[in-house]
């Protein structure tokens, strides 16, 4: 009887200590799917924005600048282009991001896949109160992965 409680306790011992401490799980417990990535770095704005590619045919759009951002009237337009022509339509900072010298964090998710910025440039263009429009920096997207 000892001998069958002693057998029982090692087997159910084993059992818990592969399930627990290796990847033999019958089900992957954290999935994670590594995707293509993006970025651009600006000078003049110092500031990054980065697009990764965090599940299939969707992008998060992420960045924030430091520097060159110094009106707070206008409007500041993120514009990806480069042939073949994008389809990305030009993505407006919200005035409340807005925070002279820079911006703060902005993020947009895209229901796109990183080709549609891979090999793109973006410009960062200001568009005045009384409708003048300035390019303040355009630089080309430099692909890792």
């Amino acid at each position: 009887m000892n001998q069958k409680i002693t057998f029982s306790t090692i087997l159910v011992a084993l059992t818990l200590f592969f399930v627990c401490f290796s990847n033999a799980a019958p089900i992957e417990l954290s999935p994670r799917v590594v995707g293509q990535l993006v970025y651009a770095d600006f000078i003049k704005l110092s500031g990054r924005v980065t697009v990764y590619e965090y599940k299939t045919g969707t992008v998060r759009f992420w960045g924030q600048f430091n520097t060159g951002i110094t009106n707070p009237n206008g409007k500041y337009e993120l514009v990806v282009s480069g042939p073949p022509a994008s389809t990305i339509p030009p993505q407006v900072i919200p005035q409340s991001l807005i925070k002279p010298p820079g911006t703060a964090a902005f993020q947009w998710d895209y229901n796109k896949g990183i080709e549609a910025f891979a090999g793109k440039t973006l410009s960062v263009r200001f568009t005045s109160v009384s409708n003048v429009v300035t390019i303040l920096e355009t630089i080309a997207f430099v692909q890792i992965g």
